[in-house]
């Protein structure tokens, strides 16, 4: 299993339970970070942005995927903030990567962006670019969430000044009503929670549930909703992501 997700934090909220469920069933689990999300901000205040945070951030997802028991991150090094910029590099390096490994499945964003993030977007877009020669594709999955849920962030950073971090969209739009898979993920609850936690630089006084904004990902800790974007479907009533594959 790979996990391609374009920033460090990325992995723990969206899919922390999924990823700690494959591996504690024995799967190979590897995680690809397209940046080191250096261009963000540092909520302890101790690391600006630039360098010192992307080493920081560094450290905290090798923290988290500690946490949710698989293999160390591997960093394409891409530009944060600059995805969309760099598409055709980031397609090539990621289409050898996945020739490399051939994954069976492999996990990443939805194509809202889970709030409609600028990045989020562009690095969807270009794993879909990098599966969709494949004849034989693996079944990649976007982890959703439930309609609307992260509308709240979408308009807290529409409203920030400077740069914009996320598209001009309808808030409505976000998230949908029906996955194709719900997955059980209280078992690993505790280790999702771990990771979240890791990133401290992006929390309030360490506490994980005020990730992004406070109890948002409370909704997120006993089940995770993906949908099939590429390769082999699942079945009606799959509770299991390699079901069928």
């Amino acid at each position: 299993m790979l996990g391609l997700f374009p920033h460090p934090d990325d992995e723990a909220y969206a899919a922390g339970g999924l990823l700690a469920h494959c591996a504690a069933a024995g799967a190979t689990v590897e995680l690809l970070c397209a940046t080191r999300g250096e261009r963000g901000s540092d909520r302890t205040g101790t690391a600006a942005p630039g360098q010192a945070l992307a080493d920081l951030r560094a450290r905290e997802l090798e923290a988290s995927c500690r946490a949710l028991g698989i293999a160390a991150p591997v960093f394409l090094d891409l530009p944060d903030g600059q995805l969309a910029a760099c598409r055709a590099d980031a397609v090539a390096v990621l289409s050898r990567h996945i020739a490399q490994r051939q994954p069976h499945l492999i996990v990443s964003l939805g194509p809202d962006g889970v709030y409609g993030n600028l990045d989020h977007l562009a690095w969807t877009a270009i794993i879909s670019a990098a599966v969709q020669p494949l004849t034989q594709p693996p079944r990649v999955l976007h982890a959703v969430f439930p309609r609307r849920l992260f509308a709240p962030v979408w308009r807290a950073l529409r409203r920030r000044r400077g740069e914009p971090l996320v598209a001009a969209i309808d808030p409505r739009r976000l998230g949908v009503d029906d996955p194709d898979l719900r997955l059980d993920i209280r078992a690993q609850r505790e280790r999702k929670l771990a990771a979240v936690a890791a990133h401290r630089s992006q929390l309030a006084d360490g506490d994980p549930l005020t990730f992004l904004l406070p109890n948002l990902i409370v909704p997120l800790l006993d089940e995770e909703w993906y949908a099939v974007a590429h390769g082999p479907a699942l079945p009606a009533g799959a509770v299991d992501p390699f079901e069928a594959l």
